[in-house]
């Protein structure tokens, strides 16, 4: 488990890192985030939804205030259309993380972990704990993008990545782009409340998954 965890470590840093360095420099604050969003306020549907689902798909790039967006497609675009904009943000944001590390992930895993024999441990425990890990990955700022990394450089199946990584993705959204739409845009972390309910009972499922599998071992 100590190599897992080594390796979420390096790619989690990495991430933390661009985050830093972009609010350093101030290529893409929050504040510029938020920015964006009010300038297109008042826009066609389609240029609403079409910068908050391009705001969403740099989180893998720039580390973006997920929440505020998605709670603003809600307010922005009501429950549907906000849903669809925020599910197709974050999933293209979580496919680029996975395809980028699935084109070099063996090089990323030998740079960290050294030895056959870590990789080949870090992979049993990935195959063992992967799906459920992409199922609560939203639980954490930075550990979707990470938890998607680590998908691709195990080359999980894209049809498997692509199915456990929305069972997470679409309940986060649900209840932000409702919460979204029934209130202000100006005041959206009251979702922060809801979304914790969701999360509660994704680890309690991923909870009862490894249990099972252990009881079969």
């Amino acid at each position: 488990m100590k190599h897992l965890l080594k390796l979420y470590a390096y790619i989690i840093g990495f991430f933390v890192g661009i985050f830093l360095l972009m609010n350093l420099t101030g290529w893409l604050s929050v504040s510029d985030v938020k920015h964006y969003v009010a300038e297109v306020t008042g826009s066609s549907p389609a240029v609403i939804a079409a910068v908050i689902a391009l705001l969403l798909a740099s989180d893998v790039f720039f580390a973006v205030p997920t929440i505020f967006l998605v709670t603003s497609a809600g307010y922005l675009l009501g429950f549907w259309a906000g849903l669809a904009t925020s599910v197709t943000g974050m999933f293209l944001s979580g496919l680029t993380a996975y395809m980028l590390c699935r084109w070099s992930g063996h090089r990323i895993l030998r740079w960290v972990l050294g030895g056959e024999d870590e990789m080949r441990q870090v992979r049993e425990l990935f195959h063992t704990y992967g799906a459920g890990a992409l199922i609560v990955s939203r639980a954490l700022p930075m550990l979707p993008e990470s938890t998607c990394c680590l998908a691709g450089i195990h080359r999980m199946g894209f049809g498997k990545f692509a199915l456990y990584y929305l069972l997470g993705t679409l309940p986060y959204a649900v209840v932000l782009v409702y919460l979204g739409s029934v209130s202000s845009r100006e005041n959206p972390y009251p979702a922060l409340l809801g979304i914790s309910g969701v999360y509660v009972i994704l680890w309690l499922l991923w909870w009862k998954m490894i249990r099972n599998k252990r009881t079969r071992a």
